[in-house]
């Protein structure tokens, strides 16, 4: 009898996540914090419209703490997805006379996957970005602050089918999920500039951002779980003018890659949700 090779294995392992994934809780409040250290590179553009020859560009990396809280509400995916489907069974050829059978369902639910809904405040942004400037000796000097303000939501995807399916039962691992996830909101900047003639002038305001995050989970406890992940974070454009209407003027476009830790923390089980 021939044994089943890895290929096959990975394809019941995909069609047993659903089933020995272990469920998301009943929908809860959540609240909690992170700490990291973020890598910015910004583009940095000088004009002036008096003198045009004095227009400068650059690119200037830097790196900042960075640190923040969320309040979320997290409850089981089937909860958002609620419908019941029916899958056919099907064959997925891989090799000339050989396939993959996928056995479809009558009643199929999508899994209990944890997944979050969260707004999230951040900050301690703090960049200093040096490129040329429009005079050989005095180089551009563009210090960035940015406070932020996220709608997030992030999956948590459970890796315990795949581990039993290869390496039978690993107690310490089950806990482990991989997460992704997205946000969109507000930057709060505030970007201070030097001008070889028309000495330091800042302006401040609101600017659109998004970010992109993926990363490790890991539950501690049912109250208590851990995040260990990287996130694509984008300031929007930044602009300070100099002289009265704005005869020189500075813009920064900055994207921040942030690597951060946090403990989230469930308090409140919301009773009309969930089972």
């Amino acid at each position: 009898m021939r044994s089943p090779d890895r290929r096959s294995l990975l394809a019941a392992a995909l069609l047993l996540v659903p089933l020995l994934a272990p469920s998301a809780r009943a929908a809860e409040l959540y609240l909690s914090g992170n700490l990291g250290i973020a890598f910015a590179k910004g583009d940095v553009d000088y004009s002036n419209s008096l003198s045009p020859d004095l227009s400068t560009s650059g690119s200037d990396g830097d790196n900042s703490p960075i640190y923040g809280g969320a309040l979320g509400m997290s409850f089981p995916l089937r909860e958002l997805l609620p419908w019941r489907l029916r899958i056919p069974s099907f064959d997925v050829p891989y090799f000339p006379g050989r396939a993959w059978h996928v056995t479809g369902s009558e009643d199929w639910r999508f899994p209990g996957w944890r997944t979050q809904f969260e707004i999230e405040a951040q900050t301690g942004r703090n960049f200093d970005l040096i490129t040329d400037g429009p005079s050989p000796l005095t180089p551009q000097v563009s210090n960035i602050t940015s406070h932020s303000f996220m709608f997030n939501t992030r999956l948590d995807v459970p890796i315990q089918a795949p581990l039993h399916v290869f390496f039978g039962r690993l107690p310490f691992l089950e806990p482990v999920t991989l997460y992704g996830g997205a946000g969109v909101g507000a930057s709060l900047n505030e970007i201070e500039s030097t001008d070889v003639t028309l000495g330091r002038d800042s302006d401040s305001g609101f600017t659109m951002a998004y970010q992109f995050k993926a990363g490790f989970g890991y539950a501690l406890t049912d109250r208590i779980h851990l995040s260990l992940g990287y996130r694509y974070y984008d300031l929007g454009k930044l602009d300070v003018g100099f002289g009265a209407g704005n005869t020189a003027e500075v813009t920064a476009k900055l994207i921040s890659h942030d690597f951060t830790s946090g403990i989230s923390v469930y308090f409140y089980r919301i009773p009309f949700l969930g089972e």
